[in-house]
């Protein structure tokens, strides 16, 4: 089957309104889920894989937000403004923040790994000792 008329282009440029146009990211906010995807890819090295991660956008909190799975629930790290320390948040209260802020000279490993200690003072994550490198089969 063959079309003879031509397409009709409707005037408003947003489209007909049955379906809402795709918007913009804000360059923020993939910049922010960019940097949780950096830190979740540091806590590989404490044996959290990407099975017991996700980073997205939270509208509640306003921010983009690194949630980890773990033994003791989802905890989750806010990706703050440029300046401000890393908030992290437990069953949507947050619970504290990092020891470190959010500055150009600040590693995401070493936000990862502030991250990991975290979770570990809280009984919500086993580190292996020193020397003990994680093998794949323990990564979920």
């Amino acid at each position: 089957m063959t079309r003879t008329a031509p397409f009709e282009t409707p005037a408003d440029e947003h489209g007909c309104g049955c379906v809402p146009a795709p918007a913009e990211p804000d360059p923020g906010t993939t910049a922010d889920t960019m940097q949780a995807r950096a830190i979740a890819g540091g806590l590989a090295e404490f044996g959290i894989g990407p099975a017991r991660w996700s980073a997205a956008y939270d509208h509640e909190t306003a921010a983009v937000m690194l949630r980890v799975e773990t033994p003791r629930g989802l905890y989750a790290l806010g990706i703050p403004a440029p300046g401000q320390p890393f908030p992290v948040h437990h069953r949507g209260q947050r619970i504290g923040a990092l020891d470190c802020r959010r500055t150009y000279g600040t590693a995401d490993s070493y936000t990862a790994a502030l991250f990991a200690a975290f979770l570990r003072d809280r009984a919500a994550l086993e580190i292996p000792g020193r020397g003990v490198c994680p093998a794949p089969l323990n990564m979920v």
